[in-house]
């Protein structure tokens, strides 16, 4: 059996990956529709 203390500190690492993964996903999303608004700025510009 693992320790107590063992299982506690996995939970929090894996934690904090789930947390800095999702906001690189956020991060990505926020970019992707900001790409999206340039291009049309530029379109309407055309």
């Amino acid at each position: 059996m693992y320790s107590y203390n063992f299982l506690i500190t996995i939970r929090i690492t894996y934690e904090e990956l789930c947390i800095k993964f999702s906001s690189i996903f956020i991060v990505k999303k926020m970019l992707l529709s900001l790409q999206k608004k340039i291009f049309r700025k530029i379109e309407n510009f055309s």
